[in-house]
């Protein structure tokens, strides 16, 4: 007791070396407490069934309050009035509202998003022209992996008011091709050849049944659709391996693929 009241007899600047030592020591209880409640919410969400957006958000919006109680708690060591503190905050936060308006549009249109959930994390959406896997919802900014690898963060703001076209939503695709075949080859043996390019491609789903038919009759080709659905995790992968499968699938039974050519007929007179 001794050794505490010489502390608390040195003073440097006004402060007692005592009263600074246990404000420095109150600071790290704190931020270790903080980390420590942070670590444990995180893992209540790991264990939970919410939606990864919505968990980033709920971290990020945690570690934030959490930063406010550690404030208010050292201005009261501090010895500041909490109804002046109270105070104080919000005539700053007004002020600061006032000039941070686009932050706070991003913050609430995040909430809004994570409302409406028009897509997950890991999905592949379209934002704006913008497409990519959603990687997460942030307070402010919700961020794409490109397919080249970069990140992109889009303002909140942006996502709610913009089209969002979510490509992952259903579990089931529909891929859309136009195939040009000769106008020498019969419709009979083209739409026979599809169908075998189709039974040969793998992540192909048969129910609903597969459309060939006729599309238009070009100057040079014509022209056949085909509407064949797939399994959305493997939806580019099993396009892709179509289209070889076509080429195949022509050869073998001697349809022509065409391509647009022109002919030129000489006059000998």
């Amino acid at each position: 007791m001794d050794f505490l009241d010489k502390l608390e007899e040195i003073h440097v600047g006004g402060i007692s070396l005592w009263g600074a030592l246990s404000f420095v020591l109150l600071l790290v209880v704190c931020i270790i407490a903080r980390r420590l409640l942070v670590k444990l919410f995180a893992r209540a969400m790991e264990r939970s069934h919410l939606d990864g957006s919505i968990k980033g958000f709920l971290k990020a919006a945690v570690g934030v309050v959490l930063w406010v109680v550690v404030v208010l708690i050292l201005a009261d060591k501090l010895g500041i009035p909490m109804t002046s503190l109270v105070a104080i905050v919000s005539v700053a936060g007004l002020a600061l509202s006032l000039s941070v308006q686009n932050i706070l549009t991003n913050l609430f249109s995040g909430m809004t998003i994570l409302g409406t959930h028009p897509f997950s994390a890991g999905d592949w959406v379209d934002i704006g022209g913008t497409a990519g896997t959603v990687q997460s919802v942030g307070l402010f900014y919700t961020i794409l992996r490109l397919p080249d690898g970069r990140e992109v963060h889009i303002p909140n703001s942006t996502v709610a008011d913009t089209k969002v076209e979510n490509f992952t939503a259903h579990p089931t695709r529909r891929i859309d091709l136009d195939i040009s075949a000769s106008y020498d080859d019969s419709a009979t043996a083209v739409k026979r050849a599809i169908a075998r390019a189709l039974e040969m491609t793998d992540g192909l789903v048969f129910d609903p049944e597969p459309i060939i038919a006729v599309k238009e009759y070009g100057d040079s080709a014509i022209t056949y659709m085909v509407l064949v659905w797939a399994k959305t995790p493997t939806f580019f992968a099993s396009k892709c391996a179509l289209m070889e499968n076509i080429r195949t699938a022509f050869d073998e039974e001697g349809v022509q693929m065409t391509y647009p050519h022109l002919n030129v007929h000489i006059d000998g007179r």
